[in-house]
Parts: C-alpha cells; sequence; structure tokens
C-alpha cells in the first residue's frame, strides 16, 4: 500500500510539474496582441516570446536530462523551477521587449527542464516495463493545462493586464516548486560519471545517418509543428483580424484543445488493434482535409472564428492520433540508443515549431491567409514523409516495426 500511494504521489507530481510550462505558454497566448501594442512592436516581434522560448524547451529537454544523471533528479528539478519563479518574476516588472523575451526564455527553460527530469524520474520508479502506463497518465493529466489556460489568460487579460499573466504563472510554479521540495525523491543514486559526452554527438550523427529514422522525424516534425503553429498563430488572427476578445478566444481555443485530449484518448485504445502505420495515415489525412478547408475558406475572403477553429479541431485531433506512433517509430528505430534517439526527436521537433510559428508571425499582415497556407505546407511535407515509411514497413523482415510494441505513449502536450 505503501508502494502504491508513493507510485500515485509520483504521477501526481510529474503531472503538476510538467504541466506548469504548458500552462505558461497558453496563458500567454490571448496576450500576445496587447504585449505587441503596449510594446509598440510588430506581431513578428512580439512572436518572439513564443518561437524563443519553444526553442529554448528544446534546449532544456536536450541538455539538462543528462545532468541529472550526474547530479540527481531531485536537485536538478528544484533548480528548473527555481528558474521557472526567476523568469515569471522578471517578466513582470519587464520595461522593454528584449527584457520580457529574456524572462520568457528563462521561464520556458526552467519549464521544460523540469519536465524532461520528471520523465526519467518516473522511469527510475517504475521501470521500464511500468513507466509507458504512467507516462500515459502523466501525459494525459498535462493535457489538462492547455484546455484551461487560455480561457484563464482572456479573461485575466480583460481585467487587469499582461503582466498578470506573468503573475499567475510565477505564483503557481511558486507552489509547485514547494510542492516538489516537500515530495520529491530521487530513486537512483547519482553517478558522478554520468552526464554529457562526446558519445552524445556519434549517436546523433548515427541517427541523422539514418534514412528510416528521418522519415519518421520529417512526419513527427510536420504534425507537432502543425498544431504549434495554429495555436501560437490563431491570437492574432482572432484577436487582430477578427476582433474577437482575449475572453472570447480562450474559450475558441478550448476546443481543439479538447479535441486532442480525446485524440489521445482513443489512440491509447485502438493503436494496439488498428496498427502505428494506419493511426499515422489516418491522423495525415484528417490533418490535409483541415488544413485545405481552413486554406479554402481564406483564400475565399471567408473571414470567421469558425473557419480557423473548426479546421484547428481538425489539426489537434489529427497530431494526437499519429504522433504518438511516430514518435515509437522513431525512437524504435536504433533500440542501443533510443534515448538519444528520444532527445534529438524532441529537440527538432521543436526546432521545426519554433521556427513554423516565427514565420507566421512575419506574414501574418491583415489576413488568416499566412497561417493557413504555413500549416497546409507543413500537411504536404508530412505527407511526403508517409512514403519512405511505408517502404520501411513494407520492406523489413519479420513484425511490423513499425507498429508501436505496445498502446503508445500520449507524447507531449503543447508546450
Amino acid at each position: 500500500m505503501q508502494k502504491r500511494d508513493a507510485s500515485r504521489r509520483l504521477i501526481a507530481g510529474s503531472a503538476i510539474i510538467g504541466s506548469i510550462g504548458t500552462f505558461s505558454l497558453h496563458v500567454l497566448l490571448p496576450a500576445l496582441p496587447a504585449i505587441a501594442a503596449a510594446m509598440q512592436v510588430a506581431p513578428h516581434a512580439a512572436q518572439l516570446l513564443i518561437s524563443l522560448s519553444i526553442l529554448s524547451i528544446a534546449l532544456g529537454n536536450l541538455m539538462v536530462a543528462p545532468l541529472s544523471d550526474r547530479y540527481g533528479r531531485r536537485p536538478i528539478v528544484l533548480f528548473s523551477l527555481g528558474l521557472f519563479v526567476l523568469g515569471s518574476a522578471a517578466g513582470i516588472v519587464a520595461t522593454s521587449l528584449d527584457m520580457l523575451v529574456v524572462s520568457r526564455v528563462v521561464q520556458a527553460f526552467g519549464g521544460g527542464a523540469a519536465m524532461s527530469v520528471m520523465r526519467a524520474t518516473i522511469l527510475d520508479h517504475f521501470g521500464p516495463a511500468r513507466a509507458a502506463g504512467a507516462l500515459a497518465a502523466t501525459a494525459t493529466a498535462i493535457l489538462i493545462a492547455p484546455m484551461l489556460a487560455p480561457t484563464l489568460g482572456g479573461f485575466v487579460l480583460e481585467w487587469l493586464d499582461w503582466r498578470a499573466v506573468f503573475a499567475i504563472s510565477g505564483i503557481l510554479g511558486f507552489f509547485v516548486f514547494l510542492f516538489a521540495s516537500r515530495n520529491l525523491r530521487d530513486a537512483r543514486r547519482a553517478d558522478r560519471a554520468a552526464g554529457p559526452s562526446l558519445r552524445y554527438w556519434s549517436s546523433y550523427r548515427r541517427l541523422l545517418g539514418s534514412r528510416e529514422y528521418l522519415a519518421f522525424l520529417v512526419f513527427g516534425s510536420c504534425m507537432v509543428s502543425m498544431i504549434y503553429t495554429f495555436v501560437t498563430g490563431a491570437p492574432y488572427v482572432a484577436i487582430d483580424i477578427l476582433g474577437v476578445s482575449p475572453s472570447r478566444f480562450g474559450l475558441l481555443l478550448f476546443f481543439p484543445a479538447v479535441a486532442s485530449f480525446t485524440g489521445f484518448l482513443i489512440a491509447a485504445r485502438v493503436t494496439s488493434r488498428v496498427g502505428g502505420q494506419r493511426m499515422m495515415r489516418m491522423g495525415a489525412m484528417i490533418a490535409f482535409a483541415g488544413t485545405l478547408a481552413m486554406a479554402a475558406l481564406a483564400l475565399a475572403g471567408i473571414w470567421h472564428p469558425l473557419a480557423i477553429f473548426i479546421p484547428g479541431m481538425a489539426i489537434g485531433f489529427a497530431n494526437a492520433i499519429a504522433a504518438p506512433s511516430s514518435t515509437i517509430g522513431a525512437i524504435s528505430r536504433d533500440p542501443a540508443i533510443a534515448g538519444a534517439a528520444s532527445g534529438l526527436l524532441g529537440f527538432l521537433q521543436l526546432v521545426t515549431a519554433a521556427v513554423s510559428t516565427q514565420v507566421v508571425a512575419a506574414f501574418t499582415g491583415h489576413s488568416p491567409v499566412p497561417l493557413a497556407v504555413v500549416l497546409l505546407v507543413l500537411c504536404l511535407v508530412a505527407l511526403l514523409a508517409l512514403r519512405p515509411i511505408g517502404k520501411i514497413v513494407l520492406t523489413r523482415p519479420g513484425p511490423d516495426q513499425a507498429e508501436p510494441p505496445a498502446p503508445p505513449v500520449a507524447s507531449e502536450p503543447t508546450r
């Protein structure tokens, strides 16, 4: 009973710690147009708060997990949460966009690093055989944050101002830090001989030389980037172009989040029966229908919130059912370096997302067309990546290795 309670506390702690990074991103989305107006900058300049923070999360995933091998999980998690709180506090008092961007980068790095280390902590506690179920439960719980945060951010923005958004994140981060300091324990000893080394770079070169890995990498990066690009580009389209209030925008963004939540639940239940390749194909086709509809409506001059958010629901659902299988397909290409494969995949997915979100912000102007076109291009590239994945499945002898060996672990929600 005591061991079961410890396991439940760890899953709850992992969900709470993982949620703050996701929360801080989504609660900020409705405030982006207000920040651009307050700082008197163009939308693409304010978008650096998102794109650079996504890159910061990517670096946190790539750099911090090896440090937790050397120094222990608990101290690295607490240090990362401390950075999150520090970045939030700096954002409250920022007087320029440059200072605000730096604050947001520090905040995002701390949140992303804490999340990545908690995944390793779960593996330490549960072991490889049981960790998948624990991670799935954690990821499902984390999805609650992007469902609620934009709505909360929208109302706070109307009642107060954009600085209150950083204050909410800082207060939440402080209580999460207190929770972690009292409840988090290391399940393994720190290994001073572990940590970053040259072997990580040789593993990355080996992976990038694999056509099989690259096929899954391109497909997964485009699918994940579509949902990032949608949720970060939608504020400008809905609030600045379509005249939607920040609180109403938060409510509208709730629906794509629910679609993603539903997709993850369906994927966890049916992928082992339907097959990973088929789930990826279905996801890509649903995303294509959504992005094509959004582009067609935008080009036809039908500029309405529903013309953005209903296709957005299709994109969220498509990513949820396809991304877990593509993630497992990539990681299973070379089991001997599965850890490096996972880290590199997450890093490059986030880099792709950061670039695509910044492109949309640079060309948004006074039309929803750039958002729709970038989403459609990402989807078309994902569809092209399915062709070599299909060949991998057909030419590989033995069991279909593109299928996940177990029900898929829900990939991390938009952070």
